[in-house]
């Protein structure tokens, strides 16, 4: 038999994934996103209008809480990546993972409003901590599991495209859990959030537990050829790699940008929209939900062609653009004149959000790739971990921002629908500025990152040659 040459390599076709494994890897993140989701919507409004926490406070605490996460990331990450078992490196964590945060989950929202603002403050920051250590074990190796499911470069986008048509439903059911907490049944929205956070739990559970019982990992035996690595060195080489420096900062550009900004989207609705009507705008918002869950189901498959048609590069790049254009309208849709305009601002960040997310994730595995053909070594985990230390970080920081942006209006609770000119004049400005500022450095990033189809091709092709010739 003549030795593999790298014209075969390329040329080497991997068997499709099928779409039970595509729904299964799917499937987690219901249980990945129910954490994050329901506090963006939720913690502010519930803990600040519901309990009488002040929103700088609030803001601390949820920041807090996601860079506790965030740096046990990188831990976890390198672990999962060391890790030799006959179940693999990633499932353990993960089934494991996936049972803890969803028991967690429901005691977030059990603090009693009997308490005084200091105990409730220590019960929500360690109640926060908990969640946020059991959700780490769970989302670092379901992130990296779905790196490497699949070779193929455009594979992997339809890997992220299933990924996203399961992200729908807590992505847009969360958008009516503040109108079902304070739904008249409950007496009190308190009351409300946790019948809501029992329900939240149990999905979490049951979806994050899938990806481990139904799905295999590729790479696993390649891993195992390789040495255990030791933390400081692993952290230290994947920072040093380019293309991943460059996706980070592109990632962090628009979660600053555009996170801080869609954490005051509530209180632009309710105060300057609807004059302090909360209810309305609680309801409005589960209506946008609804229409976005609609439109979401043609913007996917939209995104996956234009990614097949253009590249991966260009469409993220018309992803932004597509972002900074629904930022800019914010200013004159967000309108008492038509409060219904607002969900058009959705709709265009719907394609530039899904679509932006779809790519980010699909060109990680790219990245990994890229650096076993520099290292030899497969780390999705330690990529992963890292990417998740960034965009958390950055998370926390925003909801922090948005509570800090609150308080800098003069936006006050108590005023209810009288709130000053100025402090609606200013609020609207906080709604849109900084996201077009955040975005555009975004799109000078990517200037400068280079893998393409063509590289990536070439890549695998190594990569194939080399593992064939072990």
């Amino acid at each position: 038999m003549s030795p593999p040459t790298l014209e075969s390599a390329a040329s080497k076709r991997e068997v499709a994934l099928s779409r039970k494994e595509l729904a299964a890897y799917g499937s987690g993140i219901i249980g990945y996103q129910y954490p994050h989701y329901a506090l963006a919507h939720l913690a502010l409004p519930l803990f600040n209008i519901g309990l009488g926490i002040g929103p700088a406070a609030v803001g601390a605490i949820l920041m807090g809480g996601r860079i506790w996460e965030a740096l046990s990331n990188p831990l976890v990450g390198a672990l999962s990546d060391n890790t030799r078992t006959r179940w693999g490196r990633r499932r353990p964590y993960i089934l494991i993972g996936a049972i803890l945060t969803g028991m967690i989950y429901p005691l977030v929202w059990l603090a009693p409003r009997s308490w005084g603002n200091e105990a409730i403050i220590g019960y929500i920051l360690v109640s926060t901590l908990a969640l946020y250590t059991a959700f780490s074990v769970f989302s670092v190796p379901y992130i990296a599991l779905g790196l490497e499911l699949t070779p193929d470069y455009h594979e992997r986008t339809k890997v992220q495209v299933w990924r996203t048509y399961f992200s729908l439903v807590p992505g847009f059911t969360s958008g009516w859990f503040l109108w079902f907490c304070k739904l008249p049944a409950f007496g009190d929205i308190m009351v409300g959030a946790r019948w809501l956070g029992s329900g939240v739990g149990l999905l979490i559970l049951l979806a994050g537990v899938i990806p481990a019982i139904f799905l295999t990992e590729r790479y696993y035996q390649v891993a195992k050829k390789t040495r255990k690595e030791p933390f400081v060195r692993t952290m230290v080489e994947v920072l040093k790699n380019k293309p991943f420096g460059i996706m980070m900062i592109v990632i962090t550009a628009l979660e600053l940008g555009r996170f801080t900004t869609d954490n005051l989207g509530f209180y632009v609705l309710a105060y300057h929209v609807y004059g302090g009507d909360t209810s309305a705008a609680a309801f409005l918002m589960g209506i946008n939900t609804t229409v976005l869950l609609l439109i979401s189901f043609a913007t996917i498959p939209a995104v996956q062609k234009a990614e097949l048609r253009w590249g991966k590069i260009v469409t993220l790049r018309l992803c932004l653009a597509i972002n900074i254009l629904a930022d800019l309208l914010k200013w004159f849709l967000a309108s008492p004149s038509y409060p219904w305009a607002w969900i058009s601002i959705n709709v265009l960040t719907t394609f530039g959000g899904l679509g932006f997310w779809i790519l980010v994730n699909s060109m990680k595995a790219d990245i990994c790739d890229w650096d076993e053909l520099e290292t030899g070594k497969r780390r999705e985990g330690s990529f992963s971990a890292i990417a998740g230390l960034l965009q958390k970080t950055t998370a926390a920081v925003t909801l922090w921002l948005a509570g800090l942006m609150l308080q800098w209006v003069g936006f006050d609770a108590s005023k209810a629908g009288q709130q000053e000119p100025e402090t609606i004049f200013w609020l609207r400005v906080a709604y849109f500025a900084p996201s077009v500022v955040m975005l555009g450095i975004g799109l000078w990033a990517l200037r400068k990152y280079e893998l393409d189809l063509p590289t990536m091709q070439r890549v695998r092709a190594q990569l194939e040659l080399r593992r064939a010739a072990v």
